[in-house]
């Protein structure tokens, strides 16, 4: 499950964790450097809410976002050392309660640094500064969580599965978010991709994401569930993510206390994606 890393609300982007990982000189499936140690993806996602305001009717709110981001890999204290900048960003959301709110890369100082040991559990090394609608619509602690995948640590054979539980929170000056999540991977073997042989990987889980927000002055509180599905590339040759493709369907609701009606119920459907661009 990739990138259920942006925030609420309220931007939730829903998809599969995949990363740079591949089959070790051991043989077994699991992190270790990749080759080249430096890499360029283009991340791209859109989420599309409904909100049902019964005798009002129904609102809509889109959330798009892409960006380029410069990875890089070095050995860690725990294993690999991850640092990511955001090159460029271009992400907006729209909403019935005001206009278009937007944050490019500029509303963003720093580096979101993690180490990832054998089998992908991270310990966060320091999280980038986000302002403006860049603390709504950027969760770089959700990215860290949520950019890798989990993976069984040794050798597996196609068919095999694992699951990882995934859980954080994230506090801003806009607002609260948990996540809590469940996802299972299954190794499909390999597939040939433009001459290249890659491993496949599968992925579905579910998720429950609860948010709080203030939104032109007013409290917003949100709460979703459903599933996410998808699947990943990469080149175990060069330990490196190729591709990454995920959907998202959730459902649940939105209430506004100081409107003065009771909770709406609110859908999302959302798609994302990840490509390799340099590496």
């Amino acid at each position: 499950m990739k990138k259920v890393a942006a925030s609420v609300p309220l931007l939730l982007v829903l998809g599969a964790c995949a990363g740079p990982a591949g089959v070790a000189p051991s043989g077994g499936l699991m992190y270790w450097l990749p080759e080249p140690l430096t890499a360029v993806y283009l991340t791209e996602s859109t989420s599309n809410f409904n909100i049902d305001a019964g005798a009002m009717g129904s609102f809509g709110m889109r959330a798009t976002r892409e960006a380029t981001m410069d990875v890089s890999f070095e050995p860690g204290t725990e294993g690999v050392e991850v640092t990511a900048r955001y090159r460029s960003l271009s992400a907006s959301m729209t909403q019935p309660m005001g206009g278009a709110q937007r944050a490019t890369e500029r509303d963003m100082d720093g580096d979101l640094v993690f180490t990832l040991d054998r089998t992908g559990k991270r310990s966060i090394v320091s999280l980038p500064t986000t302002r403006a609608a860049a603390e709504q619509l950027v969760d770089p602690l959700g990215m860290a969580h949520e950019m890798f995948p989990r993976l069984p640590g040794g050798v597996v054979r196609p068919g095999a599965t694992w699951v990882d539980t995934i859980q954080y929170e994230t506090r801003t000056s806009q607002g609260d978010q948990s996540f809590n999540g469940v996802v299972t991977y299954t190794l499909q073997g390999d597939t040939l991709v433009e001459g290249s042989a890659l491993l496949r990987i599968t992925y579905e889980g579910t998720a429950d994401v609860r948010g709080t927000a203030m939104t032109e002055g007013m409290q917003v509180l949100q709460a979703l569930s459903g599933t996410f599905s998808g699947a990943v590339l990469w080149d175990p040759v060069r330990s490196l993510m190729v591709a990454d493709e995920g959907t998202q369907d959730m459902r649940g609701s939105v209430d506004i206390p100081g409107a003065g009606m009771p909770p709406m119920p609110m859908s999302m459907r959302g798609a994302s994606s990840t490509r390799l661009q340099e590496g």
